[in-house]
């Protein structure tokens, strides 16, 4: 192993390589040390600011560590931790290679090196992502949201992925609005309301996305002036003078950053939603693949001189740095030894044996009551309250899916009209609009028959619900169920009491399967459980479908005879199950030259995919996934 010679240390972490310095602190790529070496490489956040309220935001760190452990996405940072050392606030995540989102925009502004509408529309649709996971989890009864969306705490990998880091922080981050730099950092970001109060929300969150968006599209971020900001809003400019921003771009863009929080989007669900109708909609040719060639173009030597660097760091030899940390347990026989003759750790021992008696005797004398049935009803009425939104939100999808479709119905119908007439052919962009008014009315006509599906499901779960039965001897179970329960506690708290508690458990071990099998017939259970080739959306997966065998299109002889001298992305949407096959695929961006077979070879190309299948708490689950392919018939 190298010698590692020249580094800091920052507590458990070496500090590699200094990546920015902003108003929040410093961010690094660091090592996590263990005693044989590296245990990970991460981003460092440090909030190592002068004049920093560290206390206010050390405040939040339960709250983040526990999202931290359970929000699992795609566009979230995995691995996420928090902490102090030596007094400093520190935010820590698994590295990738990649750049801060802030970086990365001077960078494009530095280079006049601006960010094609298509990769500017791909960001902002991956943290509206990584926003919308979020709030599928609940924390206290509410959605998780971030409440502190800058791109300082986004990470735009060199393969083209954006993850969104800082979840749990907003409120310690906010506190903060009033120290050096803060205000001057977030205030191009941060919705008015949030600016004005501190407090964090749902719709605060859409006005981050679309500033961040907007600075991507304009090459600036959004003044802090409030009438030079309005103006920039209601006519939003591309970089470099190319001119204005899209219409359909621009009404997107109208409806986040709206001053009133009433007429933004109501959430990041719904902005990803019309985010993905611009992506796929035609006028617009995403890839990752773009992204990171973007990326590439970009950075290609500091990603070359990163690589080389990570492969030398990984084999430091970190034993002159690393510092175990020292036993808890150590200072408890000090204590003791420092005063033998003392009777106050006997007297403390029988205060708790007292304590843990009465608390025992408590737990075994207590009235009986209904608490099972209570629990049950509990149960019940939240599980009714899941499915009845559940219900709702399908029946609202299945009407929109509806008009979209008599839209559509109409659209092919008129075309089809003046087919039919025969008095004068189609134009090209005509055959174009008809080939894509069908391509779209079968893929709503497949949506609206899943969502009818789902809505099936869920009204069944709802009848299964209502008729559940009571459970059986609501007063006895209770009766039971605390006898076993306290007494391995009591045991290991204070050994004296052993004699007189044992005899409790020792007649009723027949009686614990009862009460374990009780809350049985609650429907909690089975409205929550994951069930292994259930479906979900790519947003709600904790792992999405991975690559293992990939396939090529083979294109027809009439396609490569045809010397069309077309070259296109065709994008194929496929339906992967847990098995990790592909069990339907369509065409949701095809080539412009219809009538070669090529959508035909893509979709045929997709199916013989295999995948490392997605996963939701460990089980593997269904979803979708994107496949591009490059067809290129100029040569």
């Amino acid at each position: 192993m190298a010698m590692a010679q020249g580094y800091a240390t920052f507590g458990d972490f070496l500090l590699l390589k200094k990546r920015s310095e902003d108003a929040l602190g410093s961010l690094w790529r660091a090592g996590e040390m263990e005693a044989t070496g590296f245990k990970r490489i991460v981003w460092l956040r440090r909030f190592d600011q002068s004049g920093f309220d560290r206390q206010a935001l050390a405040a939040e760190f339960p709250l983040a560590e526990e999202i931290g452990k359970t929000l699992k996405a795609t566009n979230v940072v995995s691995g996420a931790t928090v902490g102090k050392a030596d007094g400093v606030p520190f935010l820590a995540w698994d590295y990738f290679p990649g750049q801060p989102l802030d970086q990365l925009l001077a960078r494009v502004q530095q280079e006049q090196f601006p960010v094609a509408i298509d990769n500017c529309l791909l960001i902002a649709e991956k943290l509206a992502a990584a926003l919308s996971a979020a709030l599928a989890l609940e924390h206290q009864g509410e959605p998780v949201i971030h409440g502190f969306l800058v791109p300082h705490l986004v990470v735009l990998s060199n393969d083209g992925e954006a993850r969104v880091a800082g979840f749990g922080l907003a409120r310690g981050l906010l506190a903060n609005l009033d120290r050096v730099g803060m205000q001057e950092l977030a205030a191009p970001y941060l919705a008015p309301e949030v600016l004005a109060t501190g407090h964090p929300s749902r719709r605060g969150d859409v006005y981050s996305l679309g500033a961040i968006l907007y600075q991507l599209l304009a090459g600036q971020p959004l003044s802090a002036d409030p009438q030079a900001r309005a103006q920039a809003v209601a006519q939003p400019q591309l970089a470099l003078d190319e001119g204005p921003v899209p219409d359909d771009v621009a009404a997107v863009l109208r409806k986040a950053l709206a001053t009133r929080p009433e007429e933004r989007y109501s959430s990041a669900v719904d902005f990803k939603r019309d985010l993905e109708k611009l992506l796929y909609g035609g006028a617009y040719a995403p890839t990752t693949f773009n992204l990171a060639l973007f990326m590439d173009r970009l950075y290609r030597q500091e990603i070359e001189d990163e690589d080389r660097e990570l492969q030398r760091e990984k084999t430091l030899d970190v034993t002159p740095y690393y510092r175990p940390a020292k036993a808890p347990s150590a200072p408890a026989p000090a204590a003791v030894a420092a005063a033998p003759g003392s009777r106050v750790g006997l007297y403390v021992a029988i205060g708790v044996i007292v304590v843990l008696a009465g608390a025992l005797g408590y737990l075994l004398t207590r009235p009986k009551g209904p608490s099972e049935e209570e629990t049950r009803r509990q149960v019940q009425a939240m599980v009714m309250e899941e499915l009845a939104k559940r219900e709702e939100a399908l029946r609202q999808e299945l009407e929109r899916s509806r008009q979209e479709t008599e839209a559509l119905k109409q659209q092919l119908a008129d075309i089809q009209k003046k087919a039919a007439t025969g008095a004068q052919k189609l134009t090209p962009e005509e055959q174009k609009r008809l080939e894509e008014a069908q391509r779209l009315l079968a893929q709503r006509e497949e949506e609206r028959r899943r969502t009818e599906a789902e809505l099936a499901r869920v009204q069944q779960e709802k009848a299964r619900a209502v008729v559940a039965p009571p459970v059986a001897a609501p007063t006895a179970v209770p009766t039971v169920a605390p006898t076993p329960t306290p007494v391995p506690v009591e045991v290991a708290a204070a050994p004296s009491p052993i004699p007189t508690v044992a005899p409790s458990p020792t007649p009723e071990p027949t009686k614990a399967p009862v009460v374990a099998q009780a809350p049985a017939p609650a429907p909690a259970a089975p409205a929550g459980r994951v069930q292994e080739n259930q479906f979900f959306d790519p947003s709600e997966v904790d792992t999405l479908p991975e690559k293992i065998v990939e396939a090529k299109p083979e294109l027809p002889m009439a396609a490569t005879r045809a010397r069309v001298n077309q070259k296109a992305t065709v994008i194929v949407k496929v339906v992967v199950n847990a098995r990790g096959v592909v069990e339907d695929a369509e065409i949701l961006r095809g080539f412009p030259v219809a009538g070669l077979g090529i959508d035909e070879a893509c979709i045929a190309a997709a199916k013989k995919h295999r995948f490392r299948p997605a996963t939701k708490g460990g089980v593997r689950v269904k979803t979708t996934a994107t496949l591009t392919f490059f067809v290129d018939l100029t040569k």
